[in-house]
């Protein structure tokens, strides 16, 4: 979810306390003047510079790498995650909403799962989804932020057979350019050998 306007996260600024900024999202006029980002995005109604077409422009640019104020693009990589919404995402994989899905990538992004030492276009990713057969639920259990994108830990689950899935995303304007799967079962039953170890707990 969006913190502000240009990217900063306000949970973690030094001046959310020692000034009680409650944010630039909540206030009509910042305490430390004009932003010219601020004006700009919600004049466009974007929530966040990441939602702009013309994201990163100069401005945004100039005030993530400013000398004294800069934050060497951390702004610019947190607006672009926020534009790339995974919890909906998961949903539509799970729903198997197949127009929706196309949605969330660009149209050369590369799918790689590597359990099956695959190699999948957009149209084939979204038609293995949508065709498994199968009716789905998903629980976004974990999300990391990483170097470009994010990293996701999914658990997938139908009547039949259940999977944690570990997402690699590269997002580049809210959208997926690359993406890396990894599938685990969910093992509902330890192998006898395991058992007679007398080791461990169940998680939960």
């Amino acid at each position: 979810m969006a913190e502000s306007r240009c990217g900063i996260k306000c949970s973690t600024c030094s001046y959310r306390e020692s000034m009680g900024c409650p944010g630039c999202v909540n206030i009509d006029k910042p305490f430390w003047g004009e932003c010219d980002v601020k004006k700009c995005c919600e004049s466009k109604k974007h929530d966040h510079c990441g939602q702009c077409a013309k994201f990163a422009c100069p401005t945004l640019t100039s005030y993530s790498y400013a000398a004294k104020e800069g934050d060497n693009g951390e702004r610019i990589m947190n607006s672009q995650l926020w534009a790339f919404d995974v919890e909906k995402f998961c949903h539509h994989v799970a729903a198997q909403n197949a127009d929706e899905l196309m949605k969330f990538f660009v149209q050369d992004a590369v799918i790689c799962i590597h359990d099956d030492n695959q190699q999948l276009t957009v149209a084939e990713y979204v038609r293995l989804t949508c065709e498994y057969p199968s009716t789905w639920q998903g629980e976004v259990q974990r999300i990391e932020k990483i170097n470009g994108g994010l990293m996701t830990v999914t658990k997938m689950f139908s009547p039949e057979e259940a999977y944690f899935i570990t997402s690699f995303y590269v997002i580049v304007q809210g959208k997926i350019t690359r993406m890396d799967e990894y599938w685990s079962e969910l093992k509902t039953d330890l192998p006898q050998w395991r058992k007679d170890m007398g080791i461990g707990k169940p998680i939960s």
